[in-house]
């Protein structure tokens, strides 16, 4: 299984990196993003958090979402249609080699998007760099890899490529008005906060502010400053961050190894 997903992975990547389209989307735009959106803000906190880093950490869920969902699922809508997936299902391939190939592209390249966007937001704004980097990265690569488990999971179910909007949109929309980017999420209604605890977003905003700041975000509310996070605790407090994230993952490719569709589909 591992030689065949690694073997998928080569042709994702080629194809990827072959597709202006895709990498203007996923890797460049939320980059530019990242850029250009601090000097709209003004200064200040929000949530006790600076509103820099506010930012940063929507705009890498932005990206994120971008990436993992809006890409993969044009992607997947586009080969079902060309029937190229079916011809990769007609080899040797398994189906989760195939899924696995093409989330570990997401992974890959999520990689590259989270260093361009701290990076640039180092140099140009002056954002201080993670607190736990190693968490970052971990909160990242664990959610892009629910968002592309996701995205495998309902492109099967979409008729045609130019319906994949319909699902998208609301997708990228959720993503960032959950991650607090939008709005603050301390001033959400206790109704929305319990909803958000249990979707992907949310969770994911909380670990990637906790990594970023060095403070326990985790189901914070309020406008204070949450205690402070270690490196070694910053990981102790994820775990409700942890639970749904793998939870969604599971779910995710559950139903896209049993509903996902090879044919192509019209109307």
């Amino acid at each position: 299984m591992t030689a065949y997903t690694f073997s998928h992975l080569r042709l994702t990547q080629t194809l990827f990196w072959r597709t202006p389209v895709s990498v203007g989307v996923a890797l460049l735009f939320p980059v530019l993003f990242g850029a250009l959106m601090p000097l709209m803000l003004p200064g200040g906190l929000r949530g006790g958090a600076p509103v820099d880093v506010v930012v940063m950490t929507g705009v890498i869920v932005m990206g994120m979402a971008t990436l993992g969902f809006m890409t993969l699922v044009e992607s997947f809508v586009m080969r079902r249609q060309l029937l190229i997936l079916k011809r990769l299902r007609g080899t040797e391939l398994p189906d989760l080699a195939i899924f696995g190939g093409e989330i570990l592209t997401v992974l890959s390249v999520g990689l590259l998007q989270l260093a361009l966007i701290v990076g640039l937001a180092r140099v140009v704004h002056g954002v201080a760099l993670p607190a736990n980097p190693v968490l970052l990265a971990v909160t990242v690569l664990l959610g892009l890899a629910v968002f592309a488990a996701m995205a495998i999971a309902v492109s099967g179910r979409i008729p045609a490529q130019g319906s994949t909007v319909v699902v998208s949109l609301p997708f990228l929309l959720l993503a960032i008005g959950l991650s607090g980017f939008a709005y603050p999420v301390s001033a959400f209604p206790g109704w929305l906060r319990t909803v958000s605890s249990v979707l992907p977003f949310g969770r994911v905003a909380e670990g990637i502010s906790t990594a970023y700041l060095g403070r326990d975000y985790v189901g914070h509310v309020g406008s204070g400053l949450p205690p402070e996070a270690g490196i070694l605790e910053g990981f102790a407090v994820m775990w409700p961050v942890w639970l749904v994230l793998v939870a969604w993952l599971a779910l995710s490719l559950l139903a896209a190894k049993r509903w996902f569709r090879w044919e192509p589909r019209r109307g």
